[in-house]
């Protein structure tokens, strides 16, 4: 018999809060990190996550760059 499939939770934002440029890579790198940490290929883990987080890595870094030259 096949496996339930569950749909994702789905997550809604109640508050925000500005950071910079700098805090916002920070954390993406830390998390980004921490991710790729826990995921092995053994697990199947799901490369296009990663691959998304590292494209928003290198542009906040552009965004840093950018904004140290003003």
């Amino acid at each position: 018999m096949d496996d339930i499939a569950y749909p994702p939770l789905r997550l809604q934002a109640i508050s925000s809060v500005q950071i910079s440029s700098e805090n916002a890579l920070s954390r993406v790198d830390h998390f980004l990190s921490d991710f790729q940490a826990r995921s092995t290929p053994s697990k199947g883990s799901d490369t296009s996550i990663t691959a998304q987080l590292q494209k928003m890595s290198k542009a906040l870094k552009e965004e840093c760059i950018r904004q140290s030259k003003s």
